[in-house]
């Protein structure tokens, strides 16, 4: 079984949509997935129960369940795992990291943000997770990126970790796709958005199988 960790300190930044949706993508493409919801709101876990599939699985646990919780999975035939963790929480954010094979750090490409990424990124550094950061609900650009995500992607390397080279835009596509318990890719397979998120899950498959 693979664990994928979505990790942010800072609210805002898309954690839990990029969870669901890849989530569900990787179940369409093959995976067994579990989805684990970490964080005290339940975002994750409230899209689910407007769901009418009843896959991915879910489950909805804290960071001093995540590792049990996770070895339940794993013995159960569960194949991969994505996991939404709670923001503003330093312990558990750094347990669901060293638990994970991989850990995406999902990051808009404002100022703000970029400069608060940085403490999410020492904490998973100092867990020794193998960990990157994905620009997230970037600004559309009419001819691929615009100018603001190419001069994030680049700020954002003075933090030490990888930058995926794809992003995922600020599309509506995403938001309406969760109001029943859809994904991008099932709501609008043929659109941009899902597109985008198709090319991060083939990004994360690649990295998990290195």
């Amino acid at each position: 079984m693979k664990t994928l960790a979505i990790l942010s300190q800072k609210g805002g930044a898309g954690k839990s949509t990029l969870a669901v949706h890849l989530a569900v993508l990787a179940q369409a493409e093959g995976e067994r997935v579990l989805l684990v919801d970490c964080d005290p709101q339940r975002s994750a876990a409230g899209w689910w129960y407007s769901r009418r599939a009843d896959t991915p699985e879910l489950v909805e646990t804290d960071a001093a369940c995540l590792e049990r919780g996770l070895a339940a999975a794993r013995a159960d035939g569960v194949t991969l795992a994505v996991v939404d963790t709670a923001p503003h929480a330093e312990r558990g954010t750094a347990t669901a990291a060293s638990l994970a094979d991989l850990t995406i750090i999902p990051c808009r490409p404002g100022i703000l943000d970029i400069r608060a990424v940085g403490a999410t990124a020492e904490m998973a550094k100092l867990a020794k997770a193998r960990a990157a950061i994905v620009l997230n609900a970037c600004p559309p650009g009419r001819d691929g990126e615009t100018s603001i995500v190419r001069e994030a992607r680049d700020a954002l390397k003075a933090y030490g970790l990888p930058v995926a080279a794809v992003s995922v835009a600020n599309r509506a596509a995403l938001a309406y796709a969760l109001i029943d318990g859809s994904a991008v890719t099932e709501f609008d397979g043929a659109g941009k958005a899902a597109a985008e998120i198709r090319a991060l899950w083939q990004w994360v498959t690649e990295e998990l199988e290195r």
